[in-house]
């Protein structure tokens, strides 16, 4: 009997902070802090043959949590683009799709590297006349 009525004040010790805790909060907390935490600094790098001439989009895609159902949903911007090797596309996502495309017949090279914070995440490249690539890069 001594050891349950000891047993009884500790229990309310340990369980008096959880039902004071606004679960809720806590958790959207949790969530903001893992969404931050993907969310980077993104460079595309067009390269190749110098001069070559290419058109493209790039895209930048967010992640978001409803607050009434914890539901995930994403939202994106489009970026139509078309330009000469060498060029460079710097935004904040947490995912990027990059898709390109050379605008001649021949086998120059067209090569899309797309880097997070600093570190390559995709590269692809081709020499195909016409040809085209997609490169990805992500949490």
């Amino acid at each position: 009997m001594k050891r349950l009525l000891l047993l009884i004040p500790i229990l309310a010790l340990l369980l008096l902070p959880t039902g004071c805790m606004d679960i809720e909060a806590y958790e959207q907390d949790v969530i903001d802090n893992i969404i931050q935490r993907a969310t980077g600094n993104y460079t595309i790098k067009v390269s190749g043959t110098v001069g070559l001439y290419f058109t493209g989009e790039y895209e930048a895609y967010f992640y978001e949590v409803d607050p009434d159902t914890y539901g995930l949903y994403y939202t994106f911007s489009e970026f139509p683009v078309e330009g000469q090797v060498p060029a460079e596309y710097t935004f904040e996502a947490m995912v990027a799709l990059g898709f390109f495309q050379k605008l001649t017949g021949d086998e120059t090279l067209l090569r899309v590297e797309i880097w997070k914070d600093g570190v390559l995440q995709d590269s692809a490249s081709t020499t195909d006349p016409w040809g085209a690539v997609m490169a990805a890069g992500g949490p």
